[in-house]
């Protein structure tokens, strides 16, 4: 059997989607399963034991990619995401059996096994939505999965140039602190941050804090930086493979940070997590939140800022975080490095 799994957008996406990764490697133990995926978060699944092939998105012209699936045969073609593009490649690929999300008029003409999902009432995990379309594929089969796997496979190249970044800092024992969520959803403010890092290392002189981000990030972060005097403070911006970043995570203590990529690796990892999520309903921990890891302690706004200034996902009068003391925020960092 021949099955393409596709998703093709952020990071945190492609993380909830490895779930339905490992589900459909369970159900078909002896398949073919290849992955398309986008450039930027190729790396994410290139490492997957299951996966027989990641197809990059960005790297074939429309017409490439349809002569490229035409050639696998495939018998399945699952869009756990879809766009206009999607559902045309879907179409085109001509597999048996094309399952995805029925939404706007194009994938009712791309799927013929799709399913009515309405993800933005956000009542369940996006790895939850995803494995629905999976258990479409076939109920008892996917019932008869006993457990799901949601890791992630780091290369050893990159757990040794980690190794070797923190060695030449003389960083042994260190927390992530991932302050930038690129408009993502709701988050503290930069200066809380920096109040959060201020806090931490005055608490905790045992612990180095790495602030994490990407190369477009990097001016950012570093003139948060420069307000926060400490040698025990570092700046890791990088534009490598998001496997560089995820080695770095994989060693660290605790991560902190927003509802981004990142926080889902952290997740995937199984880091002890403080994850920072507002309340506004499709932004929420109930659809965006980590999935399948326990050791996570949410940082929410008190109120329910949606419900008391009918604010949506483009909100920007009210800051839903402005209210949160930092005393609270440390209560919780020490509550999970106790554990």
């Amino acid at each position: 059997m021949r099955i393409l799994i596709s998703r093709t957008d952020k990071i945190g996406d492609l993380v909830l989607s490895i779930p339905s990764f490992n589900a459909i490697s369970q159900m078909y133990p002896g398949a073919q399963i290849y992955c398309l995926v986008r450039k930027y978060n190729a790396d994410i699944v290139r490492n997957l034991p299951y996966i027989a092939d990641t197809i990059v998105k960005d790297e074939h012209s429309e017409q490439e990619l349809i002569e490229k699936l035409k050639s696998l045969k495939l018998d399945v073609f699952i869009a756990l995401y879809s766009d206009s593009e999607v559902a045309k490649l879907a179409k085109a690929s001509g597999a048996k059996k094309r399952i995805g999300p029925y939404s706007k008029l194009n994938s009712f003409f791309a799927f013929n096994e799709g399913i009515r999902q309405k993800r933005s009432q956000a009542i369940k995990n996006e790895a939850e939505y995803n494995l629905d379309l999976v258990k479409q594929l076939d109920s008892a089969k996917f019932k008869s999965i006993k457990k799901i796997d949601s890791q992630i496979y780091i290369d050893e190249a990159y757990r040794d140039k980690i190794k070797h970044w923190l060695k030449q800092r003389e960083i042994h024992r260190y927390i992530v602190v991932h302050p930038l969520s690129g408009g993502s959803a709701k988050n503290l403010s930069k200066d809380q941050y920096v109040s959060l890092i201020e806090s931490f290392v005055k608490m905790y002189p045992m612990y180095s804090v790495v602030v994490s981000g990407s190369e477009s990030d990097g001016t950012e972060i570093l003139t948060m930086l420069e307000t926060i005097h400490s040698d025990r403070v570092f700046a890791f911006i990088s534009s490598e493979s998001i496997q560089y970043l995820s080695a770095l995570i994989e060693k660290s203590e605790l991560y902190i940070g927003s509802s981004t990529g990142p926080t889902h690796i952290a997740g995937s990892l199984g880091k002890k997590i403080i994850a920072i999520y507002p309340k506004i309903q499709v932004q929420s921990k109930v659809r965006w939140g980590i999935y399948d890891n326990r050791r996570v302690i949410y940082i929410e706004p008190r109120e329910n800022c949606e419900e008391k200034y009918k604010c949506r996902e483009s909100c920007k009068d009210f800051d839903c975080f402005e209210h949160i003391q930092m005393g609270e925020i440390m209560a919780k960092i020490a509550m999970i490095l106790g554990e």
